[in-house]
């Protein structure tokens, strides 16, 4: 920056350039200065290795740019603030995609100087965030001591993750004999579809990393009842530190579970169709992306909406909408597996999620939906309606895509089903060549 670019932002002389820049240079926080289009004009060293892992192809021309991937809510942000000066938001986190040790987070604090100047101040809040995660598993453990509590059963694992120790506690608990466990992973207390959900080398990953972790899943007792499980597995260290196996609670924590899913699903679900919400949906496919990503499996979304809706609501009245609505949510449960959602974005329009499937099978699944709603009978308040649905499909394609890139591509190719006559199923172009 020139000394005259320096009189006009206000510095007054050479020596306060100087201390700028010293100031900025020497900070222990990240600090980008730039327009308010993003161009950047002025970064320190921390700046520049905080954006660099996370801007595409290397590039920090442009902050919004840089951060498109992982933060595209910054620059809307920058456009929807008014005021002629001020905060525009204070450590706004963005969460960079993370690797199979640690999630890497970032403050975010904006700061608006004049019609055209913004100062972006960035920290690395990843070890803050970890800490926070530990302190919500411990107090969800501690909780238990003053919650209710059915069972619980205490054993060891060797240092392969098998079974090597047992107590009359995991009889009383899961009905399994000592034969029935010894030499057998923690699989053997799941109920099968929960060992997909919750792969045992990422769980005895993340326990000797912490020296201990928490998962909650479904198990299943020998007799074949089901309970909602708080398993607890820490790290066993000999007097001289080595690593020698794990010790692991199971807890029965089934009514607790019960108490906290009806809360979650009065806060979590449409109150009209029975659909999840807006809010749960973006949360729950942000993880589905990072557990995706870690697992290098499919995740595919489906776009999809009722045609002629408007038609409907002006010809047979919000009632028989709203009837409609319900009906084809309910026709969408029929064609999914327990693993998969829908979701009410708004108005008609409609999202599936669906982890561990390709866009070729995505495509399927969309395809079935739209037979099952075509040859459905609709009664409404005001009479049968006929009724179709168009939808677009995409898939989780790189390590930069986003769930917001995901459905800018399925939005599209739903945008192409109705300009092909609609009631069809279409699959986003860049996505066309996995489904083949």
């Amino acid at each position: 920056m020139s000394e005259s670019a320096a009189e006009a932002d206000g510095i007054d002389g050479e020596s306060d350039y100087e201390s700028l820049l010293s100031f900025m240079y020497l900070s222990p926080v990240g600090i980008v200065r730039s327009n308010r289009a993003g161009q950047i004009d002025m970064m320190n060293p921390l700046a520049a290795q905080l954006l660099m892992p996370i801007a595409r192809a290397g590039n920090i021309l442009n902050l919004f740019d840089g951060l498109a991937s992982v933060a595209p809510e910054l620059r809307n942000l920058v456009d929807s603030f008014g005021a002629p000066r001020g905060r525009i938001c204070q450590n706004h986190r963005v969460y960079v995609t993370p690797d199979e040790r640690r999630v890497s987070v970032l403050a975010c604090s904006i700061i608006k100087i004049n019609a055209d100047m913004l100062m972006t101040v960035l920290t690395d809040i990843s070890e803050e965030v970890a800490a926070e995660r530990r302190a919500r598993q411990t107090e969800s453990w501690l909780s238990g001591i003053y919650a209710t509590v059915n069972d619980f059963a205490f054993f060891t694992l060797d240092a392969n993750g098998c079974i090597d120790t047992w107590n009359v506690s995991v009889s009383r608990m899961t009905g399994f004999t000592e034969a029935d466990v010894i030499g057998q992973s923690l699989n053997r207390f799941y109920v099968p579809e929960e060992a997909a959900q919750h792969p045992l080398p990422e769980h005895m990953a993340l326990t000797r990393d912490e020296g201990w972790h928490v998962e909650e899943c479904w198990c299943e007792t020998k007799g074949g009842r089901r309970y909602w499980a708080q398993i607890l597995v820490s790290v066993l260290s000999e007097d001289d530190d080595d690593f020698s196996g794990y010790s692991v609670v199971i807890r029965d924590v089934t009514e607790r579970k019960v108490t906290s899913d009806n809360l979650a699903r009065l806060l979590s679900t449409d109150h009209l169709t029975g659909a999840r919400n807006r809010a749960h949906f973006f949360e729950t496919a942000e993880a589905e992306v990072a557990r995706a990503r870690r697992r290098d499996r499919p995740l595919s979304v489906v776009m999809f909406d009722a045609d002629h809706f408007k038609r409907i609501n002006d010809t047979a009245g919000h009632q028989a909408g709203d009837d409609v609505l319900k009906r084809i949510v309910a026709e969408a449960k029929g064609v999914l597996r327990a693993s998969d959602m829908v979701a009410r974005l708004g108005g008609e329009e409609f999202v599936l999620l669906l982890p561990g499937t390709t866009v070729g099978e995505a495509a399927v699944i969309a395809g079935r939906l739209r037979a099952a709603i075509h040859h459905a009978q609709f009664e409404t308040a005001a009479g049968p309606q006929r009724v179709t649905i168009s939808a677009g499909v995409s898939t989780l394609r790189g390590e930069r895509m986003t769930v917001e890139g995901m459905l800018a591509a399925a939005d599209r190719a739903l945008y192409d089903a109705k300009r092909a006559g609609r009631n069809c199923v279409r699959i986003g172009s860049d996505d066309a060549g996995d489904a083949r």
